[in-house]
């Protein structure tokens, strides 16, 4: 095995959180400004990824349930798509990277649409979707459809007159 691989068991059998990028909080009103300028408010925040909540999953399969992809060709059809499927991926991050049951804020919403290169947006989504776990997900519920097939009953026979 590779040494990445190697990490990547690691962080994720310990859970660990992992960096993504530090950015500049951009404050809109003028009293933000000042208490940023004195320090009372943070000028830069570094952006984490943890294991995900189970709202937080449900969440996030609903955002890829939306997102439409085809395979095509196209020129114009790719960016098109690309187009319809930006924000979804811009809200896919957010809610992974927020972690909590409140909306997230807005400075990781401009964060993430200004402060980002595109190459850093793929390891980021790559990251989150690493932290669905959707193959435990899907194995769970594979295993509990067996059960059921089974069609077995936890009851026991109660012997007595019919």
């Amino acid at each position: 095995m590779t040494n990445k691989v190697q990490k990547e068991i690691v962080s994720t059998i310990t859970g660990e959180r992992s960096f993504l990028k530090r950015v500049k909080v951009q404050y809109k009103t003028r009293w933000q400004k000042c208490l940023s300028a004195i320090f009372i408010l943070p000028k830069h925040k570094d952006i984490y990824t943890a294991d995900l909540w189970p709202a937080t999953v449900y969440r996030l399969l609903g955002t890829l349930i939306d997102i439409k992809a085809e395979r095509t060709t196209d020129d114009r059809e790719v960016f098109e798509m690309l187009k319809g499927n930006i924000p979804l991926f811009i809200e896919f991050l957010a809610v992974g990277i927020h972690n909590a049951e409140s909306e997230p804020p807005q400075w990781l919403y401009e964060a993430l649409n200004y402060q980002f290169s595109n190459s850093e947006l793929y390891d980021a989504v790559l990251e989150v979707y690493r932290r669905l776990d959707v193959e435990t997900f899907f194995g769970i519920t594979g295993s509990i459809r067996e059960i059921r097939d089974l069609n077995l009953t936890l009851d026991p026979t109660v012997p007595g007159h019919s």
